[in-house]
């Protein structure tokens, strides 16, 4: 039985369980993680992965429903491991936990394809709420990291003259916000992946933006999405 079946079979029991794996090479560190999530009934750590290449691999195996992954891993580096999770279409969200908050490395996180990001020195209540949601497909930005991600990316947004959205250019824009890549977001939306391909890329145009980080800010600026 695969990961994401063991998941299922929570689920069908009612458990509801999100299952997670933990990236960080400093097991002090993941150990005291690991003991604030155990407090919550609906939330297991199936893993603990010490550098970049054995994340990737308990990810694959274990296909969980979150990740929380250390930006700064041995080996082969956490945005590289949660950009190569994404590209494999897992049903795994990646939350990037570090403690450098800076604007260039959440613009980076957001790039390569996380759904959360986390300074390391979370309260155990901001830890759980980004957990919760993030499993249930919604972003998850700290507070601390917000104002300045948003202060950089301001000067673009204010200049941008939004064209209306079709309805299915909207919907489409709903889905890259939660994270979706083209191919989740054609399954969400039954649509062909190169015709969601050509709904981006008119998003793009629309909203000026050369990338998906941009796309979605400029639309969480204007109220687009939430």
């Amino acid at each position: 039985m695969t990961g994401a079946q063991r998941g299922e079979a929570a689920h069908g029991q009612g458990g509801e369980v999100t299952r997670i794996v933990i990236a960080e090479d400093h097991r002090v560190v993941a150990d005291g993680i690991a003991t604030m999530l155990s407090f919550e009934p609906d939330m297991e750590v199936v893993a603990i992965a010490e550098s970049g290449e054995e994340a990737f691999d308990v990810v694959l195996r274990e296909q969980p429903d979150v990740a929380l992954v250390d930006i700064n891993l041995l080996g082969r580096d956490g945005l590289t491991v949660i950009r190569e999770i994404a590209e494999q279409e897992l049903p795994t969200r990646t939350v990037a936990v570090t403690m450098y908050t800076d604007d260039e490395t959440v613009s980076r996180a957001v790039a390569a394809g996380v759904s959360g990001f986390l300074p390391k020195n979370v309260r155990r209540e901001e830890l759980v709420d980004a957990v919760r949601a993030v499993a249930v497909g919604k972003g998850f930005l700290h507070p601390d990291v917000t104002r300045p991600f948003l202060d950089r990316v301001g000067p673009l947004t204010r200049q941008a003259g939004i064209e209306p959205l079709s309805r299915r250019e909207q919907q489409v824009l709903e889905e890259l916000a939660r994270g979706g890549s083209s191919r989740q977001i054609a399954a969400a939306l039954g649509l062909g992946e190169e015709t969601v391909k050509t709904h981006l890329t008119r998003l793009y145009g629309k909203l000026q933006a050369q990338d998906r980080v941009q796309a979605v800010v400029t639309a969480m600026r204007h109220g687009l999405v939430r």
